[in-house]
């Protein structure tokens, strides 16, 4: 049973593969949850955004992507 998991995908990261992973987990596009963390940014005068994504960025377990196919994770 394989279960839909909430990872840090570290080969696929700009800073600590934490958008990857969600947009893995939610089966979304890597761009469009970015472009959400920088309008998240914007509109939250930074610091509540940067909070949640260091949170994120420590508390998440990594995984790492063998290929571009997004169903392919080893942890």
């Amino acid at each position: 049973m394989e279960t839909n998991r909430l990872y840090r995908i570290a080969n696929q990261s700009v800073i600590g593969g934490v958008a990857a992973g969600m947009a893995h987990h939610f089966g979304i596009d890597r761009a469009l949850v970015r472009i959400l963390f920088v309008l998240a940014f914007f509109f939250t005068a930074g610091f509540p955004t940067v909070m949640i994504y260091i949170i994120l960025w420590a508390v998440l377990p990594t995984a790492i992507k063998e290929s571009t196919d997004t169903s392919v994770i080893r942890i």
